[in-house]
């Protein structure tokens, strides 16, 4: 009968390091997707909505 090789868990410092990429990860995609939320807000603030369709106001002439 074989004997098998006992599966060990990475290094407690390897697993730290893992949890804080992961929490930049997470911190710069929430970063990235209140940005974008601004920027549909600045869009959407910009909208005629007096027009007979939508669309963005131009402002340069």
């Amino acid at each position: 009968m074989r004997q098998r090789t006992k599966a060990y868990s990475a290094s407690p410092i390897r697993q730290c390091d893992f949890a804080s990429t992961q929490k930049a990860r997470a911190a710069v995609l929430e970063k990235a997707e209140n940005e974008r939320a601004q920027k549909r807000r600045d869009n959407d603030a910009r909208l005629d909505v007096n027009a007979s369709k939508w669309r963005y106001v131009c402002t340069s002439n």
